[in-house]
């Protein structure tokens, strides 16, 4: 005599199942925007024209270490921020906060600011006028025509800057940092960074270091780009070409 043979069924969505399933990619989805690669948001312009308000970048999180997920426990170290390279980092006097800014000081460098020079180890960094091609400022919405625009060769290393012009009403507001003209020695494991905007820029002239562990990665590329040029409008200017495109 036969056995009644029950047919089986497919596990609802809701099952205990699926919800484990769910919950292991949910949280292999955050270990790797932890410890690989993440977007990160740009709102403010402190490092424009480079990176410009409304960039989404792409920070790489193996550039240097990797971190255990969800800690700043680094499992393997293979190399660490170079002058130069723009880091995503945590905020030092609010670590909820992330920030990205240039690296331009390493452990055991003298930093100094002054008249607008960068200083390293009591040598000039070389910058020259940029203004006679002023493409780059063109979607910049933070008063771009009272800037002056700057090539600064960074230990070999190319790269956009700009002042308030001495004409521009901002210019006495944003024109002293606590650190300028001021000699900065670098700690141990730790890193002096800048904004490329330079007085437009809250960084380590005005709070300090950066602990090594505070960094959550190199910022490589712009994923994608917009930005309200008019803040009544609700649609965004689209900037197609930042997509991808390379930072330095």
């Amino acid at each position: 005599m036969a056995e009644n043979v029950k047919p089986q069924t497919k596990p609802g969505f809701w099952s205990p199942e699926n919800l484990r399933q769910l919950l292991i990619l949910v949280l292999a989805i955050f270990a790797f925007r932890w410890s690989v690669a993440s977007p990160y948001h740009v709102p403010t312009a402190s490092m424009e024209p480079t990176i410009k308000v409304g960039d989404r970048l792409l920070a790489f999180k193996l550039s240097y270490d990797l971190k255990v997920p969800f800690t700043d426990i680094s499992l393997i170290t293979w190399g660490t921020p170079q002058r130069g390279d723009i880091i995503v980092f945590k905020y030092p006097q609010n670590t909820d906060i992330d920030y990205v800014k240039r690296v331009v000081g390493l452990p055991g460098d003298h930093i100094k600011v002054e008249n607008n020079i960068l200083y390293i180890n009591g040598e000039a960094q070389e910058r020259v006028n940029a203004n006679n091609d002023r493409g780059i400022l063109e979607d910049i919405t933070n008063n771009p025509d009272q800037k002056d625009l700057f090539k600064e060769n960074l230990g070999g290393l190319e790269h956009w800057v700009m002042q308030d012009r001495t004409t521009s009403p901002f210019y006495d507001i944003s024109r002293k940092f606590p650190a300028d003209g001021e000699d900065k020695v670098v700690p141990e494991n730790a890193l002096f960074v800048m904004g490329d905007n330079r007085d437009n820029s809250t960084d380590s002239r005005s709070w300090g270091f950066v602990p090594y562990t505070y960094v959550r990665g190199k910022a490589l590329f712009v994923l994608w780009s917009w930005y309200n040029e008019d803040s009544d409008s609700f649609w965004p200017t689209i900037r197609f070409n930042r997509f991808g495109h390379w930072l330095r």
